[in-house]
């Protein structure tokens, strides 16, 4: 499994993709009864990535690249690679970054959650 974002290779565990419609509803009457039209105009894909990263110190973590571009709402590269299983190459949006740190122990692992939206 390859998954990047902005040239970054991620160590996904695990991946949700959303596609929502966007459209607008409307009445009508029609033929003596009542009618809700629908029209869509497109499509909004998201995705939501759990990630972790084991031994990478701050400046050099995905996770630290990721929040500096949702602060810039700068659109970049994402590409899922999974063969003939799945397969996206287009450009989005950092929406959110999640971190979470185990504080037991000595391990340095960190998890991450990242949220992405489609650029149009």
């Amino acid at each position: 499994m390859t998954i990047t974002i902005d040239g970054k290779q991620l160590n996904v565990t695990h991946l949700t993709e959303a596609v929502e419609a966007v459209a607008v509803e409307s009445d009508d009457w029609r033929s003596e009864g009542y009618k809700r039209k629908i029209r869509i105009f497109g499509k909004i894909r998201r995705w939501t990535l759990d990630c972790v990263e084991k031994d990478i110190a701050w400046t050099d973590s995905a996770a630290n690249h990721l929040q500096q571009l949702a602060e810039n709402g700068t659109a970049v590269s994402f590409v899922i690679d999974e063969g003939n299983r799945h397969q996206v190459n287009t450009q989005v949006y950092v929406l959110n970054v999640q971190v979470t740190l185990d504080l037991v122990g000595t391990q340095n692992i960190r998890h991450f959650i990242i949220q992405l939206q489609e650029a149009m």
